[in-house]
This record gives C-alpha cells, structure tokens and sequence, in this order.
C-alpha cells in the first residue's frame, strides 16, 4: 500500500511541477498566461496524435494503452505475492506428506492466480517441463502486452511534436495569407498563437507520453520478476523440498527484488 501511494505521489507531483515550471516560466518572462491556450492548436496535436497511433496500431491495442494508464496509477510494484508465502508453505507441506485434500484446500487460499494455477499443476502431478512450459508462456505473454503500450506511448511520442509543427505551418499559412491586412502587433499576435501548438506537441511529448512509457517500462520489469519469483517457488513446490527450505530460499529472491526497486532490472532466464 505505501508503494502505490508512493507511485501516486511521484505521478501527481511531476505532472503538477511540469505545470508550474511552465506557469513561473510565462510569469517571469512578462508573457501573459492566457496566451498560452490554444484550443484549436491542442486539437491538432492530440487529434493528430491519436489519428497517426491509430493509424500505425490496432484499435483494440491503442484503447488498451488507456486502460494500462489507470493501472498504472495504482498497482506499480504491487507487491501481493509475498503475501501468499504461508499459503505456498502449507501446500508444501501437505504435499511432502502425500496429503493432497488439504494441499488443494490450501491452494483455494492464494490470491495470485499464476501461483494458483502452477500449485495446482503441480498436485495433478503434471510433468515439470509441462509446467515451466505453461509458467513461461504466461511471463512471455505480459510482458509482450505490456512492452507493446509502452511502445505506443513511444510513438505518440514521436507523434505529438510533428503535429505541433503542423500546427504552427497552418497558423504561418493564415498570417501570410493576411499580409497587408493588419499591422506588426495583430501579426505579432497571431505569431504567438501560432507557436503554441509547437509547445503542446514538446509539452506532450516529453512530459506526458515518454515519461509514462518509461514508468510502464519499470511496472512491467518488476512484474516479471515477480511472476519469476513465482516460478521459481512453484519449481521448489514440484521438487518436494522442506517447506523451510522454500521460505529460505523465497525469502531471499524476494529480498533481492525489492532491492531492485530503485536500480536496473535485469531480468533472469528461468528455462
């Protein structure tokens, strides 16, 4: 739970002093804060943006960006599974000792369906490369999903500046095609309007879109290692090992990935 308020805070605090650097910025530069809206100029670039992202990907992933952004908000470094180590360990146990009954009863108890489908696999005595098999495909599977919306935060990304330039051509065009019909101060302004839109497209690009993609870059590393971690116990599960011997060893995996939650991941083979 501190984790995902951490994460909230961390989100909040940089979009909102995103905001106020740009704010302090016109401020201080004596320029007037209502020069910089732009409400036909934000319409192309988010327009644009959205149209060229549909365009290059399905609908189906793009809609799917959004949903992972709410996500993103609130389940970061969700770190749940640590909570089903007791629940692992009494399956182990009463697996060791031939009780099946019970071990399914324990097994009814997790919360984390990946541990509670490669437990259950594990009591119908399924082959282990049969279950590894399964485990992988399963990591495989995540990690493609959420590596493909932070690809296309990326694109918008890369999207979001060029219509902001677009943006600002189609206020260039109309301000020389007025020529002769107003002064330096109407040009000036219409200048100045025109140039919002190259800001909303770098604004977008680099405080909105890229970051967000780097933070689902990082949610999707720790998400795998913790589904690892889970492959790892239910491996240990397969082998009839002591049930201390799986804590021992969950503890210590567990250790190291929230020793990694402020460093690069590298994410270990588990074939």
């Amino acid at each position: 739970m501190k984790r995902i308020i951490e994460t909230r805070k961390s989100t909040l605090i940089g979009l909102l002093g995103g905001v106020f650097v740009l704010a302090v910025t016109a401020i201080i530069s004596h320029q007037d804060i209502a020069a910089l809206i732009n409400l036909p100029g934000l319409i192309i670039v988010l327009g644009g943006t959205l149209a060229a992202t549909l365009v290059s990907r399905p609908v189906h992933d793009v809609m799917g960006v959004f949903k992972s952004l709410r996500r993103l908000m609130h389940d970061e470094n969700k770190g749940g599974v640590d909570d089903d180590i007791p629940h692992l360990l009494n399956i182990a146990y009463w697996y060791r000792a031939g009780n099946i009954k019970e071990a399914e009863q324990a097994i009814t108890q997790i919360s984390d369906p990946l541990l509670r489908a490669g437990a259950q696999l594990v009591i119908d005595q399924e082959p282990i490369h049969d279950i590894v098999r399964f485990l992988q495909w399963r990591i495989a599977s995540v990690r493609t999903k959420e590596q493909g919306d932070a690809n296309i935060l990326r694109a918008m990304a890369t999207f979001a500046p060029a219509f902001g330039m677009l943006g600002t051509l189609f206020g260039l065009m109309q301000m020389l095609s007025s020529l002769g019909h107003g002064g330096l101060p109407e040009m000036g302004a219409t200048m100045s309007f025109t140039l919002t839109t190259t800001l909303y497209g770098l604004v977008l690009a680099n405080m909105i879109f890229r970051p967000l993609a780097m933070k689902m870059d990082r949610r999707v590393q720790h998400q795998i290692m913790g589904m690892n971690f889970i492959l790892e116990g239910i491996m240990l599960l397969h082998q009839r090992r002591h049930p201390m011997i799986i804590k021992e060893a969950l503890t210590m995996y567990m250790s190291q990935l929230q020793s990694t939650q402020h460093a690069p991941i590298v994410l270990a083979k588990t074939a």
